[in-house]
């Protein structure tokens, strides 16, 4: 197949971008042509298979990049012939729309809900949520699609509550992980090696948290939760945020901000418990890449991950971010049974066993074929 991929651009930090990352290269070693229309890409993939195609775009800022990036998208596309284009970007033109992103009216529906009268006034005077609104109205309400990818049950539910979408154009294929890389044969590898770094004794239980956007992602939630326990727990943040707004939740407890990292396994490898008390998350890369680990999850209703994730069995799920108690007695339980996080570590591991991302590459492809049979 002749495949063109849309995603504006990738960071290594990213986890929509390396997704998008791990779509072409994994379509190329099929044997597919792939072809990738972005702003610009690290380290795009050495393979006589994938075609790179910069995308004209304003880059001021971020709401004249999206704009013209959709435009000139539009453009380039509609001259070219495709078996298929999958946009995993909110764009005008596409066979097919990947909502990895969720639906940006939910989370700032969720953001609403959780910020004062100044928050509520960045909402609605921020030209960039404006657009992407009405770009997300004009790909669902004038059927810009043949079919959409849903990555959990939670965007698949957004789009037809938001949007009144078909519920038979949405199919849901939760996102795939790399088991090799992420596993826990990593700890005798990397545990002794990261720890050293940050001066973490042997013995210390540490929670990690991973991702970028730290108010979205519920960073303030756990840094309030780890205060609300007794003993000594380390945190390691793992991502790129404003760190000045956070540090004045941290009290007596001892939190480390990591930055973002490439070698992102080793962090995973440090860490004993994996906390992800998000506002929002479609699904979210992180919650499977700890699994695979052999970590015990937490993390929230909110989260696409939480339909995969049974409560005491591979980890725990809360109602709400805000519930910093809750949170607090999941951890202090773990603390307080260590044997647990073996056993919920080890169920975690087969759990993610179910989603390797040569299954999702596969749901994918079969997806393709479909699309192009009914065409």
């Amino acid at each position: 197949m002749k495949i063109a991929v849309i995603r504006k651009k990738y960071t290594f930090h990213g986890g929509a971008e390396g997704f998008s990352q791990k779509l072409i290269t994994g379509l190329a070693d099929a044997g597919h042509d792939v072809h990738l229309y972005s702003l610009s890409w690290e380290g795009t993939p050495a393979s006589k298979n994938i075609f790179f195609h910069k995308v004209p775009a304003i880059s001021f800022n971020s709401t004249l990049r999206d704009l013209t990036f959709a435009l000139s998208a539009y453009r380039i596309l509609k001259r070219e012939q495709f078996d298929v284009i999958q946009s995993n970007d909110k764009t005008l033109y596409q066979d097919i729309y990947r909502a990895g992103d969720g639906c940006h009216i939910e989370w700032l529906r969720q953001r609403w809900t959780r910020v004062g009268l100044a928050g509520k006034l960045s909402i609605i005077l921020n030209p960039y949520h404006w657009l992407i609104l009405n770009m997300e109205k004009i790909i669902f309400r004038a059927h810009r699609f043949k079919k959409i990818i849903a990555i959990s049950e939670l965007v698949k539910k957004n789009i037809i509550e938001n949007y009144h979408v078909n519920k038979m154009d949405i199919e849901v294929i939760y996102n795939g992980v790399d088991l090799e890389r992420f596993t826990p044969r990593n700890k005798d590898l990397y545990r002794r090696e990261i720890r050293k770094k940050y001066s973490i004794e042997d013995d210390a239980i540490v929670s990690l948290f991973v991702g970028s956007g730290f108010e979205r992602k519920g960073l303030e939630f756990l840094l309030k939760a780890v205060e609300l326990i007794p003993s000594p727990v380390t945190v390691l943040i793992v991502g790129k945020g404003s760190e000045k707004r956070f540090k004045r939740f941290i009290k007596s407890q001892k939190v480390v901000f990591c930055g973002p990292q490439k070698e992102v396994h080793k962090y995973y490898a440090a860490s004993d418990i994996f906390v992800f008390p998000t506002i929002y998350e479609p699904f979210g890369n992180v919650h499977l890449e700890a699994l695979a680990s052999g970590l015990p999850v937490i993390t929230t209703r909110l989260s696409g991950a939480a339909e995969i994730i049974k409560d005491g069995i591979h980890g725990f799920v809360i109602s709400l971010p805000e519930d910093c108690k809750g949170i607090a007695e999941k951890i202090k339980f773990l603390i307080d049974n260590r044997e647990q996080i073996d056993l919920i570590g080890t169920n975690a591991r087969k759990l993610a066993e179910n989603f390797s991302f040569k299954k999702h590459l596969e749901k994918v492809l079969n997806l393709y074929k479909n699309l192009i049979h009914q065409q």
